[in-house]
């Protein structure tokens, strides 16, 4: 059954069958951790708000987490072609025209409009990103009118009776593009619009941007958001550089979301304050932070390596045997998922637009690796004749796929621990400086961060 604008908040079968196949997916490229998933609230009619830094990838993040069919709305251009037009149709988004489409076809909102209408009544969940296209940067950029105009429009063609609740959604990628990165999915409080009815009604620009703002506000609380311009480059390596010693002054046992989260905004926050109160000093740190982000780079390493930066004989003696003994199934693993896995990284490997990696790579993903496991599994099944045999292949391709891929990241790590070792021993000099400024910079974070304040809950 095929979905048309004019049905897209009802019920269909066939969306509901990829749908659950889209999130396995989306779940098993990025391992998802949900937090205040009660702050939706139930039986209320809701936008979701989400920050928009990764391309169609923000959109699947809500599809995996929320329990109703929402609908989404994206910028017209993209359904220009019919073929991809329908695609996005059954995929549940609609599109929003923008002067930059044509005058001629604004007046196509007034329709899009409408099923808004039906979608939120219907109680699906309106999706809107309102910042209204994606960038890499961990920072709210300033949002886009149109949220508030629909949430407001929607209201007072119902005579403000819909009570609409707009609910924040902060999304922290710690890799945009990386295979099993993670992804934190942070529901925020809802704002009621009937907040603002009365602002509206009296003045429609300043309700529409006291509501556009709030959500601004709300939203910033629920993600990773680096204000300062100047010093964003620092801020974004002392998140991660300092966190595992924050991790231990606010008392977390572990960096488990959301204890990673408070940690990082907890950082951002004193590095904010330090900045403004301490503008030579602040220069300094940025000099060696820029300073440390360039050996690193130099090195071949990763923050963690020199974080931990102690790594003993026996216990990499210990890796070494494990990775020998799983080494057979790595080999397994590797060579029967090597095509599935690699084509989508060499198809992507010319997009400008990293942010485009990710989605690009998951919708080929979609369909090439059922493809390719039908295929072996008919080679196999011709090879050797037995209906338990082939059970048993198709079974383990997946399982043995994924654990190649993490033990190939494991095999990467003890040979980035076995250079740092030898570094270590013929004292090479890059080793030796990174050191010094590392053991610089938190000494000077201990003293930024020496508050009584230590969460940010």
């Amino acid at each position: 059954m095929a979905i048309s604008r004019d049905t897209i908040e009802k019920k269909n079968w066939g969306y509901t069958l990829l749908r659950a196949y889209v999130n396995f997916v989306t779940k098993t490229y990025f391992r998802i951790t949900v937090h205040n998933l009660h702050h939706i609230p139930e039986n209320d009619i809701i936008i979701f708000a989400p920050n928009h830094q990764n391309a169609l990838m923000d959109a699947l993040a809500i599809l995996a987490t929320v329990k109703t069919e929402p609908v989404f709305l994206a910028r017209a251009d993209i359904f220009k072609k019919k073929s991809i037009a329908k695609i996005l149709t059954f995929l549940k988004i609609l599109p929003i025209y923008r002067i930059r489409d044509g005058k001629e076809d604004l007046k196509n909102n007034d329709q899009i409009f409408q099923k808004t209408i039906d979608v939120l009544k219907n109680k699906n969940g309106l999706v809107i990103l309102p910042e209204g296209n994606h960038a890499g940067l961990r920072k709210l950029r300033t949002l886009k009118k149109g949220i508030s105009k629909i949430a407001f429009e929607a209201e007072e063609t119902n005579d403000f009776s819909l009570h609409i609740k707009i609910v924040p959604v902060g999304l922290d990628w710690t890799h945009y593009s990386n295979f099993r990165s993670r992804l934190f999915i942070n529901f925020g409080k809802p704002i009621p619009v009937s907040d603002y009815y009365e602002e509206y009604i009296n003045n429609p620009p300043r309700g529409l941007n006291l509501l556009r703002e709030k959500i601004a506000e709300e939203l910033k609380k629920y993600m990773i958001h680096i204000e300062s311009d100047k010093y964003y480059e620092m801020f974004n390596q002392l998140r991660y550089l300092y966190l595992p010693h924050m991790i231990k002054k606010m008392g977390f046992k572990n960096n488990n979301q959301p204890n990673n989260f408070y940690a990082q905004k907890k950082i951002i926050n004193d590095l904010n304050q330090f900045t403004k109160k301490n503008p030579t000093e602040a220069k300094t740190l940025n000099t060696i932070t820029l300073k440390y982000v360039h050996l690193l780079k130099k090195l071949n390493f990763r923050h963690w390596v020199i974080q931990k930066g102690n790594f003993s004989i026996p216990g990499l003696l210990g890796q070494l045997i494990l990775a020998i003994i799983l080494l057979p199934i790595y080999l397994y693993g590797a060579i029967l998922n090597y095509l599935p896995y690699k084509i989508p990284v060499w198809i992507t490997k010319k997009i400008k637009d990293p942010q485009f990696i990710s989605s690009f790579r998951t919708v080929i993903a979609l369909i090439l690796f059922p493809v390719y496991y039908i295929i072996m599994a008919i080679i196999e099944a011709n090879i050797f004749k037995s209906g338990w045999i082939t059970l048993a292949y198709i079974i383990t391709l997946p399982f043995t796929g994924l654990f190649a891929f993490h033990y190939y990241i494991g095999i990467k790590k003890w040979f980035a621990k076995i250079r740092f070792k030898f570094m270590q021993w013929f004292k090479n000099k890059h080793l030796l400086e990174i050191k010094k400024i590392y053991a610089q910079i938190i000494d000077e974070m201990d003293k930024i961060t020496a508050t009584k304040e230590t969460s940010m809950h």
